[in-house]
């Protein structure tokens, strides 16, 4: 690993930690519930050294999956998409190894970002009803999966 990308990983592993997720591979975090497991996924770019930061929400009754992927969860977001334009550029740039950035910024940048926007927001999904609550409070940046809205509506 390079060391953008050491740090990168170390500000999503310590993160993670305060809020109860296990990382797997350093590249995907899960805490599971009886409901819900949430997932944040580190996904890196086909074109360059740049990174994206995905969260996701899949409810177990839908399907059996331990350790279910980022893409296949029932509500999914990109990180930055919650921030405003300011943030969302900034976290961007820490994430986009060729922008030249001192350690301590990117590391900061990441931390404030998947705290608030990453692992915090998912910490707050530990049931269906709590996770479809945060899709609806962050509207049209969240995706949701038609099987998770019809359960939404049959409630």
């Amino acid at each position: 690993m390079s060391d953008g990308q050491d740090i990168v990983v170390q500000a999503l592993v310590e993160t993670a930690s305060r809020y109860g997720f296990r990382g797997l591979r350093a590249k995907n975090f899960y805490r599971e519930w009886p409901e819900t497991i949430c997932v944040l996924n580190l996904q890196k770019s086909s074109w360059g050294p740049q990174f994206y930061i995905n969260a996701a929400v899949w409810f177990t009754r839908l399907g059996p999956e331990r350790r279910p992927k980022e893409y296949k969860c029932h509500i999914r977001w990109r990180v930055d998409s919650m921030m405003r334009d300011e943030q969302s550029k900034a976290f961007a740039r820490a994430l986009d190894l060729e922008h030249p950035l001192p350690a301590d910024q990117r590391h900061s940048l990441i931390t404030t970002g998947v705290n608030t926007y990453g692992f915090g927001l998912l910490a707050r999904c530990d049931s269906e009803l709590a996770a479809l609550q945060v899709a609806e409070e962050c509207g049209p940046h969240v995706m949701v999966a038609l099987a998770a809205r019809s359960q939404e509506k049959a409630n």
